[in-house]
């Protein structure tokens, strides 16, 4: 079974690290171009075909402008290859415009330290089969992301029920609408995955200008819980902090951004 992302990353190899892409507009956001965290699962995808590590490690992706659904192509650069940590960056590319730029840290989960320092457990929120499935909220088709994706929250978000709440953090567990298991590549999609909790003031469509998500282990799950918490909204401008937890309480991954409201 070819899982709905994999082929949405999937690329042509043409050698010296170049790779010819097609982007798709099923995972287009509410501005109407491809998300942001697509975008990153790309670039990753590619990085990792030519990586001497098997595992992602950190991606911090800068979007110049937005990507459009069609043919683009990615160039993989290998900047540092390290003994536990290597290094790479790559440009997603459309006509003679650059898209996207990445740098991208991989290593092996297998050779890792010992060293654990956890002061704060997972969310205590019920299981996904115990919370509301808010996927039924949304009309299929209004925004095609959130169709790649299944969603369950403990309680209705205040904007989807037209009470937004002014607070700016959300608890919800994701899927893949197709149940694809959560590895670094969906997980790095998920991050950017959610809902902008900025519709809680009113904000719902908003664009990324730079994420960084860092990979804490390599994840055996289907579901995900995401901590999403906007902290502040400056001049139009507003970061995203993402927490990624999987069914036993385990942290996957964590994600930051910076983005820019549609009306802001």
């Amino acid at each position: 079974m070819t899982f709905l992302l994999d082929s949405a990353v999937a690329s042509e190899r043409r050698g010296d690290g170049r790779f010819d892409v097609q982007l798709t507009a099923d995972w287009n956001t509410a501005n109407g171009t491809p998300n942001g965290g697509y975008i990153l699962a790309l670039l990753q995808d590619a990085v990792m075909a030519e990586s001497k590590h098997p595992d992602a490690l950190t991606i911090a992706v800068t979007y110049f402008r937005p990507a459009l659904p069609g043919a683009a192509t990615v160039t993989v650069r290998e900047v540092r290859a390290g003994r536990r940590v290597s290094t790479y960056d790559a440009v997603l590319v459309q006509g003679d415009r650059e898209i996207a730029h990445a740098v991208v840290s991989t290593h092996d989960w297998d050779a890792t330290g010992t060293v654990e320092h956890t002061p704060h457990a997972a969310p205590d929120v019920p299981a996904p089969d115990d919370c509301t499935d808010v996927s039924d909220l949304i009309p299929l088709g209004m925004v095609p992301i959130l169709d790649r994706y299944a969603y369950r929250s403990p309680t209705v978000p205040g904007w989807l029920s037209g009470q937004p709440s002014g607070v700016t953090e959300s608890l919800c567990w994701i899927r893949a609408a197709d149940e694809r298991p959560v590895d670094a590549l969906l997980a790095g999609a998920m991050v950017d995955a959610f809902p902008p909790v900025t519709a809680e003031i009113g904000h719902l469509a908003s664009a990324t200008i730079q994420l960084t998500v860092h990979y804490r282990r390599r994840p055996s799950t289907v579901w995900a819980l995401g901590h999403v918490v906007s902290r502040h909204v400056i001049a139009g401008y507003h970061d995203e902090d993402v927490e990624l937890w999987d069914e036993s309480g385990q942290l996957i991954a964590q994600g930051r951004q910076l983005a820019i409201l549609a009306n802001g």
